[in-house]
């Protein structure tokens, strides 16, 4: 086993990419599902209508709302189960947000996340330009949500990302001097899906640089190569992909995903140990 090692390869508002080396695929996916389904985030779960003059059913809109992204910060609010309130509501595991708009216009008006105000100017929409509804003039609506922490393996509307992935970290090898005939480079490059390969100056063939970033194992240019080039994945290293709405740090979100990991690997050495195993 290689020694850990973590570099970024990309990141964005939205997008985190590193390359995770000496690490079990094992390891890696549970890690990938505790951040899918296990971290915790603020959802809108209950939703009062007041006034809906909108064409929209009150169920639609709710739902609508339900699964507007919503920033969260993990060091103030419980998860309801957890609150001292048991979950009735208290602002230690609650957060109000209203809308009331009416259309003072001749034609009609869009109303969008951001017409939303939060009791906490911490828990807000990520985006304040995601649609809920159109009503038209004269119309007006009135809407009272309250957002708690919830967990995404009980309704996806509290996961935490948008999707996250990973993928083996791909080497190609070969020898330039053993592919010398035109037409079958000219086949390799043709057929390689990412185009990552390419004729270097003395017309023999070359792999474009950080090719890894790209390369998807498809074994093209193996099979087309004649077993020239060899296609293998690295061991234990890989290509980790997280891709975030917005909800949470990406430096929040992976503490938190070792802070669950910890507490199932406590708790299985706890039931392990109240087992009666016969050695």
């Amino acid at each position: 086993m290689i020694p850990l090692k973590l570099d970024i390869l990309e990141k964005s508002e939205h997008k985190l990419v590193l390359v995770v080396e000496g690490i079990s695929v094992e390891m890696l996916n549970a890690l990938r599902r505790i951040m899918l389904t296990e971290v915790p985030v603020m959802a809108i779960d209950e939703v009062i209508i007041l006034k809906n003059d909108s064409p929209l059913y009150d169920e639609i809109i709710s739902h609508r709302l339900g699964l507007i992204p919503l920033k969260t910060d993990l060091d103030v609010y419980k998860l309801p189960k957890e609150c001292e309130c048991s979950g009735n509501g208290c602002p230690l595991c609650q957060v109000s947000l209203t809308c009331e708009v009416t259309n003072t216009t001749n034609a009609s008006l869009e109303i969008y996340s951001g017409d939303l105000k939060s009791n906490d100017p911490k828990i807000v929409p990520v985006d304040d330009f995601i649609p809920i509804v159109k009503i038209d003039k004269n119309a007006k609506i009135i809407i009272e949500a309250y957002a708690i922490l919830g967990l995404a393996k009980d309704h996806a509307k509290w996961q935490a990302v948008s999707n996250v992935a990973f993928r083996n970290y791909p080497e190609v090898k070969f020898d330039a001097s053993a592919l010398k005939d035109a037409e079958e480079n000219d086949l390799i490059i043709k057929m390689c899906p990412e185009k990552l390969f390419e004729l270097a100056s003395n017309g023999l063939l070359k792999l474009k640089d950080e090719y890894w970033k790209y390369c998807t194992l498809c074994n093209s240019c193996k099979k087309n190569s004649g077993e020239k080039i060899s296609v293998i994945s690295k061991e234990d290293s890989y290509i980790f992909s997280i891709e975030s709405d917005g909800v949470l740090e990406y430096n929040v979100l992976i503490k938190k995903v070792f802070e669950v990991y910890y507490e199932k690997i406590d708790e299985f050495v706890t039931e392990l140990d109240e087992l009666d195993i016969e050695s």
